[in-house]
């Protein structure tokens, strides 16, 4: 007997969205007192720590071996990625601080359900709930 497979149709798939429980409630009080002091750390420790002037102002030596050139130029651009990922980041912290005083944080920008605290609590800077983070990286 031929294995029965479901047929697409062409084009965008289309999920379903669940979006969780709907009895979530809005995240306040002290847990995002709690929230808001954790995004303030990673802020900290981001700046503290981030690699946003190593290799800022050094300009590429000019090498005489091609190896030499090579690995320069590698170093060059791995410190410029790095400082581009910690930017993104520290401006993921900035918009969560900023939402974190009105009544948006913690709403997920495309279905506008709550997002659970769970998951704020491991990523008090995300904007999305599961299910349509999920549907955005699967598009």
């Amino acid at each position: 007997m031929p294995a029965l497979t479901p047929s697409r149709p062409s084009g965008r798939a289309s999920l379903p969205h669940n979006p969780g429980p709907t009895h979530t409630k809005p995240v306040s009080g002290k847990r995002r007192l709690m929230l808001q002091t954790k995004l303030a750390r990673q802020r900290a420790l981001l700046l503290a720590n981030a690699p946003l002037s190593r290799l800022a102002g050094r300009e590429a030596e000019a090498q005489p071996d091609p190896l030499d050139q090579a690995a320069e130029g590698l170093e060059q651009e791995l410190a410029i990625q790095a400082r581009i990922r910690t930017l993104e980041q520290l401006h993921r912290i900035e918009r969560a601080l900023r939402l974190i005083r009105t009544q948006e944080y913690g709403r997920c920008r495309l279905c506008r359900q709550e997002i659970p605290f769970k998951r704020l609590a491991v990523k008090p800077d995300t904007i999305y709930c599961v299910p349509c983070l999920t549907r955005l990286e699967e598009e």
